[in-house]
């Protein structure tokens, strides 16, 4: 339970007691007595069943406590259903309830956006689920204040909504926080590292590594060039033995 619905605990009182309470039939007392108990299904019930006979005192009385059990076991839309015929009302002698009504409309939709807040840190949350706490805190926040420009002298009001908008900014902070991070900029190809480029009448064949010759000394140099000697003599009698084996083999009936 929210500090915005405890606030509610000091409303019922209020409501129940004023107007016509005192001429209420026991029933009525039965059902505050079990809201200050703590049985809010056995108030909510005594409250609607009061509500739907038309009996135990005023019609918003009753609307107004039937509400409040309603909040007190999370069922919002119970809440919200029974306080709309009383947002409709116009008279000066009515703004009272309007403003209630506006203030319990301010706990439903609140209690709404902690639903859904508790739904978008879930491992598998809904991707409108923090779409969705925004806006209940968003509604709440709207009836609050509709609730203390009714009733500027309202305390219980003014603390809600002063509480709803600080509350609002934490869940917007939340739901930045949660927002996918942006992928990070792919990093530049490094560049190719360019060839030397070959003559017009060369071919790749035809190029051959030049020889870091400053780090060698003059018995490798010697050597190195020894090798490329004897592999150059092999390659000659190599020919010359293709050739001979060629010559060797004309005319001859295999």
């Amino acid at each position: 339970m929210t500090r915005a619905v405890f606030c509610l605990a000091m409303l019922l009182p209020a409501v129940a007691q004023g107007g016509r309470a005192e001429t209420a039939p026991p029933r009525f007392d039965v059902g505050l007595q079990a809201y200050r108990a703590g049985d809010y299904a056995r108030a909510f019930t005594v409250f609607t069943a009061l509500l739907e006979r038309g009996v135990g005192g005023a019609p918003a009385e009753l609307r107004l406590n039937a509400a409040l059990s309603a909040l007190r076991l999370s069922r919002s839309r119970d809440a919200e259903e029974l306080v709309a015929p009383l947002t409709e009302k116009q008279g000066d002698e009515d703004q009272r309830w309007r403003a209630h009504a506006a203030f319990v409309l301010g706990l439903a939709a609140r209690q709404h956006g902690e639903r859904a807040v508790a739904a978008a840190t879930l491992p598998d949350a809904e991707p409108m689920a923090w779409v969705m706490a925004s806006r209940g805190l968003q509604q709440s926040e709207l009836h609050f204040r509709a609730a203390v420009q009714l009733r500027p002298e309202w305390g219980e009001a003014v603390r809600n909504l002063e509480r709803t908008m600080q509350r609002r900014a934490a869940v917007e902070a939340k739901r930045a926080a949660a927002q996918p991070k942006q992928a990070k900029q792919e990093q530049a190809p490094e560049p190719e590292v360019a060839l030397p480029e070959l003559g017009p009448d060369a071919s790749p064949e035809e190029v051959t590594p030049e020889w870091d010759t400053a780090a060698l000394s003059a018995r490798e140099l010697q050597q190195l060039r020894q090798r490329v000697r004897d592999q150059q003599r092999r390659k000659v009698r190599g020919r010359q033995l293709r050739v001979d084996r060629a010559r060797d083999g004309k005319g001859r009936d295999w």
